[in-house]
């Protein structure tokens, strides 16, 4: 067995894989066939019990346009249709507030291009369900300037 994923993280991909193929109103073993494997070979997946080969990732991309990134992680329930994203402008709005109110504290700048990654990167990790606390984004910050050679 794999040491790749841990045991909740193969149940999570299962339950997602259950949602896409929900969506799809298949049976698991009318999915199996679609995908190209066998119905035992799913089920194992869907029941968390093996990990899913990148082929089956692929597969979902090709046949059903999964995002393959949310297979990965989620967060949402409602499996996504890959390249179709929506954006969390109230959750966007709430990050650039947090990190401007870092900067004013700390009397810092940061240039437009490191400021637009140091973005993205805690929109991303509010959108996971992660709280934007105080000393994460200073963590952020410090290791950005860092990465950057600006530390």
């Amino acid at each position: 067995m794999s040491r790749l994923t841990t045991p909740p993280e193969r149940v999570a991909l299962g339950l997602r894989l259950a949602a896409v193929r929900r969506q799809a109103n298949l049976s698991q073993s009318e999915f199996a066939l679609s995908l190209g494997m066998s119905p035992r070979a799913y089920a194992n997946y869907e029941r968390g019990e093996r990990e899913a080969p990148g082929a089956v990732f692929r597969a979902l991309w090709e046949h059903y346009q999964i995002d393959p990134i949310w297979l990965l992680s989620g967060p949402s329930e409602e499996p996504p249709k890959a390249g179709v994203r929506t954006l969390n402008t109230a959750l966007l709005q709430q990050t650039l507030e947090r990190l401007k109110r870092h900067l004013a504290a700390t009397k810092s700048q940061l240039d437009p291009a490191l400021e637009a990654q140091v973005v993205r990167f805690l929109y991303v990790y509010a959108l996971n369900g992660n709280e934007l606390r105080d000393a994460y984004v200073a963590d952020t910050l410090e290791l950005a300037r860092a990465a950057n050679g600006k530390g």
